[in-house]
């Protein structure tokens, strides 16, 4: 089955605006991929990022004060800086932040491998263990 499309042509300029520059219509096979190589977007290239005007007015040795920068960045923030609460607040499990979590997960496990004939031990363990901290909690 045919159909006709309408296909806008455009590019984007220098300053970064889209301009269309005009529309024309084509018939698409459905059935058929389009192939790349030998369609028109594979005859464009793309600018280099690199490729910039300003290159010129760079100096030689901004690359090499950026990457010392950021080395020295790293150091202190992954090796020299003491850990702080918020750095001890990471280290908690999600069990810690939410009261009553582990409990409801173990609940539903236990639910989940009683009616799929799974081994429930270390559950009913676990579950025990946290009654117990229940209870030193309570008194």
């Amino acid at each position: 089955m045919n159909r006709n499309l309408l296909i806008l042509r455009s590019y984007v300029k220098p300053n970064g605006f889209l301009r269309i520059l005009r529309p024309f219509s084509t018939e698409i096979k459905e059935s058929e991929p389009i192939k790349f190589s030998t369609s028109q977007a594979a005859k464009r290239t793309m600018p280099s990022v690199f490729r910039n005007k300003n290159i010129d007015s760079m100096p030689w040795y901004q690359p090499y004060i950026v990457v010392t920068s950021v080395a020295v960045f790293l150091i202190y923030f992954c090796v020299l800086r003491e850990e702080n609460d918020v750095d001890q607040e990471f280290s908690k499990t999600l069990y810690e932040r939410i009261k009553g979590l582990e409990k409801e997960q173990l609940l539903q496990s236990y639910k989940f491998n009683k009616e799929h004939g799974h081994s429930v031990i270390e559950i009913e363990k676990r579950l025990e263990e946290i009654k117990a901290e229940e209870a030193k909690l309570a008194v």
